[in-house]
């Protein structure tokens, strides 16, 4: 199929957005026909309709729980047929991917071993942990090789993930499928489960979103627009299952949310099966817990990014449903007016020919249902705090500024592409600062992700118009921005402050990253070491 010209990236959006006005006049009875015409612009090839379960992990197989003990764990990375796996063995259990469940002051050991034919590494991503464990890249495990990390879990309870970052080649690794989630327990936690009276795997559920595209769901094989604006997929799936249907009651119910997708923003929404939007109270973000609960109806989540959020499923009746959704939005894509150059590494390959057969950011499209089946319990009392946030103090007035852009033909910060050995941010040990992200109009926007370290949104600025509705407080920050941050969206035009407190107890200089969590713009090289001494 020939590739299609970056610049209609935007004309196919429009189509999509008229497609979604047109669907929200089907009757809400039609979810599967909604879904549908919303998908048909696109040429995707898929008929909207929700005919496989959702998969929930269990004790074992993909995703499976697995708490780590005094024991070190054996991870090994390896193909699976075209997709790829961080597999492990305890006694009778096999786990692909498995989810790490562990709690604040835990001992972690860890062995990679590297079954692949290319290098790779495993970033523990939102953990803080020494340079050394932090799988950042700067060294691989080569093939036949192993890594052991040996670390403390300090943070928060929260949901946290590990996924490859060999540089050049994380695109390809994560979207083939080479990606877990880490639970992280702590006193806060285990008293939120025992208030709102919910399980893992019933009444709090783990959805991983993740966009593939028609054929191989495994292949990836990105034109020269693809490392550009970043590998869109066009059928959105929820825990591997595309459009699923899950049964539930009517009752609350926990969803701890991942976008593992490479490129695409989500705008979140749940639909009743009468059309209204159902109201949400987030309880968590990348960090972990909120102090209290925050009343919305919809929410952003760009690529890495968690959110931990209540939903009521009670109002609805039995046999009536709703469907979590990804609403339109003007994704703000540049377009390029200049060849592209190809910056993906070529010496891991790519996997065939490439296809546009795929959904730009933005468009609108339905992405699970929950039926309900049966009356539920009443809903315990959400408690009045949560958690509590520590406090992060920053120079507000000496904002270390970090301008993100594109010239060149490449994505870059400060002017600034990926250098292995230059260290063009620098910070004083124990420092406190505040860091000013801010876009430029004609970009794209910008998921920036930083190694090591949790941070806070303080205020955004100049943010588009549609955000304006979403926001929650003066300083214009959206629900997501209110707790503990690892990645923070910065659209076009848009400045975002942020208060970073770098204090560490790890001996020496430590070597972090900064770049963007739309892994083609990380792979290109939109990214920046960061010495903290």
């Amino acid at each position: 199929m020939p590739s299609t010209p970056p610049s209609s990236n935007r004309r196919q959006w429009l189509r999509l957005t008229a497609a979604g006005t047109a669907c929200a006049l089907l009757p809400a009875s039609w979810p599967t026909l909604r879904a549908a015409a919303a998908q048909s612009e696109a040429g995707c090839g898929t008929d909207g309709a929700f005919t496989q379960p959702l998969f929930v992990s269990g004790s074992d197989g993909m995703f499976g729980r697995l708490a780590l003990g005094a024991e070190a764990l054996t991870l090994e990375a390896r193909a699976r047929g075209n997709a790829l796996e961080f597999k492990a063995r305890v006694a009778t259990r096999q786990f692909s991917n498995p989810t790490l469940l562990t709690s604040t002051g835990d001992r972690v050991k860890i062995r990679l071993d590297n079954a692949l034919t290319e290098p790779t590494v495993a970033h523990w991503h939102g953990l803080s942990m020494d340079a050394h464990n932090d799988g950042n890249g700067e060294s691989v495990v080569t093939p036949g090789g192993h890594f052991d990390y040996a670390f403390t879990v300090t943070n928060r309870s929260g949901l946290y993930w590990y996924h490859p970052h060999p540089h050049g080649a994380t695109a390809r690794q994560v979207h083939r499928g080479m990606f877990g989630l880490i639970e992280v327990n702590d006193d806060d936690e285990r008293s939120l489960r025992r208030a709102l009276d919910v399980s893992p795997g019933t009444t709090e559920l783990t959805l991983i979103l993740q966009d593939r595209r028609v054929g191989d769901r495994d292949r990836y094989a990105p034109a020269p627009e693809d490392e550009l604006y970043g590998w869109y997929g066009c059928v959105p799936h929820v825990n591997g299952v595309l459009r699923p249907f899950h049964a539930v009651v009517g009752r609350r119910y926990r969803l701890r949310i991942l976008n593992a997708s490479n490129a695409r923003t989500y705008r979140l929404a749940l639909r009743g099966d009468n059309g209204a939007v159902l109201p949400l109270t987030l309880l968590g973000t990348d960090g972990g817990l909120l102090e209290r609960g925050v009343a919305c109806t919809q929410l952003l989540l760009s690529p890495a990014e968690r959110v931990d959020v209540l939903v009521d499923f009670s109002g609805i009746a039995t046999g009536g449903f709703a469907i979590l959704e990804s609403r339109a939005f003007d994704a703000m894509q540049a377009v390029a007016t200049a060849p592209i150059p190809s910056t993906v590494d070529a010496s891991h390959g790519h996997d065939g020919p490439h296809t546009t057969d795929a959904l730009p950011d933005g468009a609108p499209f339905d992405l699970m249902l929950f039926r309900i089946t049966a009356r539920g319990d009443a809903a315990p009392a959400l408690p009045s705090r949560l958690s509590r946030l520590p406090a992060m103090a920053a120079d507000a007035d000496n904002a270390r500024p970090l301008r993100l852009g594109f010239a060149k033909g490449r994505w870059r910060i400060n002017d600034r592409i990926y250098e292995p050995t230059a260290t063009p941010i620098e910070v004083p040990r124990g420092a406190r600062e505040s860091w000013l992200l801010r876009n430029y109009h004609a970009s794209a926007p910008h998921a920036m992700h930083l190694h090591g370290f949790q941070f806070r949104v303080l205020e955004r600025e100049t943010s588009p118009e549609f955000l304006a509705p979403l926001t929650v407080d003066a300083q214009a920050r959206l629900p997501t921005d209110l707790g503990l941050k690892d990645t923070v969206l910065v659209w076009p035009g848009e400045s975002v402050r942020i208060a970073i407190d770098f204090r560490h107890p790890f001996a020496g200089s430590q070597m972090y990253l900064l770049h963007c969590h739309n892994l083609e713009h990380e792979d290109a090289g939109m990214m920046l070491r960061v010495k903290v001494g």
